[in-house]
């Protein structure tokens, strides 16, 4: 079993044990009342055969989250994305405060120092997922007998922070009236508009919505249904692909269908009847496209999350900057009104043939000046009917209204909006939460009633064809006001839509 010692050196007490395999350690400490109880605490391990586990304590936490990431990651239930963000948080905000620390140096001091170093830093939900990052790694050491016990579990989580502004109802909302969604679609190009409509009318997840694929589409029932299962990750340098599975049991689900989702459907998928086929998918390469630039546009590629991301943006610029959506004779014009003042169309034209530039004719600047006009970035004083007259000045840009009234990221916005638009319909909480994949809440009053009550209520078909009217009737609007939009701009510009 070994030995274990304890005799005064200096002004302190050393406890000191040496083991049957021969190694051998010690600790200092102050008083003889310690050093008896320690050596004390030491046999009674050493006999229960639990001391091999304490010396572990010893190990650095990292080398405990090492081994810890090796046992966790390897579970076939965690998503990459999952892996990816645990990894980022691991490596920039608890690795680098805690890492070289002792396991059994780790007090609930040094934890909440650490959390209140980490809150000024990050929001409230990325602190609380590496509060729970650390505590799985403690309570791995625990388990394992390095730690006598978990000195998270004493450390309090930080108190969710009170935005005023929010309580108050004096923040942008997430959500989307039907005539905004119909102007945010005008500005997407038109390759975009099945795939904003479809967001619009299912309140899929991005992931979901890239994976979905032919056999998923029920076209043919009524009413029509698309099943969600298949989910398309991008999880950095832990890869892209597709998983069987959404993000948890409740996200598998049936979402019936209006007809302008079904049209869109329709129209998206692909030649032939393979049931693995994906049903929307990118406009082929382009710069930064992630299937390459050697790829033909028009070819049906996988859905990029990022590239996405860069046309919705691309949406957003134009509806903060009218300017967006101009000829380029159309911007080069605005740009010489705004550089040089007012001007008359023969001064504009001198201007705009400078730089070695090719000479522009006055009848296309003043074709430009009218379109300028129609979109509210110029004004003439004095001009004939033909617009040849006159002085014109520029104008300052008029952002669109919706941009200050509603806080606009991503395609996360349109989930926000198809639940914001069923809740308006009035569908019960219990089958927006269905169509939405959300799992119910273990607190009664949260789901509007006991939990037990919520398992004698069903979703009926009468039920989902409400849902479906719901969203019908606000789509309707959504795409009147977005072809409305697009013709007036396609008629400023002299374009023709093809």
């Amino acid at each position: 079993m070994g030995s274990v010692s304890w005799r005064k050196r200096g002004n302190r007490y050393l406890v000191s044990w040496r083991l049957d395999d021969g190694s051998q350690g010690g600790r200092t400490v102050d008083t003889p009342d310690e050093a008896k109880d320690l050596a004390a605490e030491v046999r009674l391990e050493l006999r229960r055969g639990t001391w091999q586990g304490r010396r572990g304590g010893r190990r650095p936490f990292s080398r405990w989250d090492a081994e810890w990431w090796a046992v966790w990651s390897t579970d076939p239930a965690l998503s990459p994305n999952s892996l990816a963000a645990a990894e980022n948080r691991r490596r920039l905000h608890i690795l680098p405060h805690l890492g070289a620390r002792r396991v059994d140096t780790i007090t609930p001091k040094v934890l909440r120092a650490w959390q209140n170093q980490l809150g000024n830093q990050l929001g409230y939900s990325s602190v609380m997922d590496c509060r729970s990052i650390v505590h799985r790694i403690l309570e791995f050491a625990e388990d394992e007998g390095a730690i006598p016990s978990n000195p998270m579990r004493k450390v309090r989580p930080p108190r969710r922070p009170v935005d005023p502004d929010k309580a108050l109802g004096q923040t942008r909302r997430r959500a989307l009236t039907p005539e905004e969604a119909g102007r945010l679609l005008a500005c997407f190009p038109l390759f975009w508009w099945d795939h904003v409509i479809c967001l619009l009318g299912t309140g899929l997840r991005f992931g979901e919505f890239a994976g979905l694929r032919r056999r998923r589409v029920h076209l043919d029932r009524t009413p029509p249904v698309l099943h969600v299962v298949d989910t398309r990750y991008q999880a950095g340098k832990f890869g892209s692909g597709f998983k069987p599975q959404p993000k948890s049991a409740a996200s598998f689900r049936a979402i019936p269908l209006a007809p302008q989702v079904v049209e869109a459907i329709r129209r998206q998928l692909p030649p032939g009847s393979d049931p693995d086929a994906l049903v929307f998918t990118g406009p082929g390469g382009g710069p930064g496209h992630p299937s390459g630039p050697g790829v033909p546009r028009g070819t049906r590629t996988v859905l990029s999350r990022s590239n996405f991301r860069r046309t919705y943006h691309g949406a957003l610029a134009k509806l903060a900057d009218p300017a967006g959506q101009l000829r380029p004779t159309a911007r080069r014009t605005l740009r010489a009104l705004r550089d040089g003042g007012p001007q008359r169309v023969d001064q504009l034209t001198a201007r705009l043939a400078t730089n070695g530039r090719r000479r522009v004719r006055p009848a296309t600047v003043a074709v430009a000046l009218q379109e300028l006009r129609a979109a509210g970035l110029a004004a003439v004083d004095g001009a004939c009917q033909d617009g040849m007259e006159g002085s014109w000045s520029a104008l300052p840009a008029a952002r669109h209204p919706l941009l200050d009234a509603v806080d606009l990221h991503g395609a996360h916005d349109f989930r926000h909006t198809f639940s914001t638009w069923l809740e308006d319909a009035g569908i019960p909480a219990r089958v927006i939460d269905e169509l939405m994949g959300h799992g119910r809440s273990q607190r009664g009053e949260q789901d509007g009633g006991s939990r037990i009550g919520v398992h004698y209520r069903h979703t009926t078909p009468e039920m989902a064809a409400r849902a479906v009217a719901a969203i019908e009737e606000r789509l309707v609007v959504v795409l009147h006001v977005a072809e409305a939009t697009h013709e007036s701009h396609a008629n400023q510009s002299e374009l023709r839509v093809f």
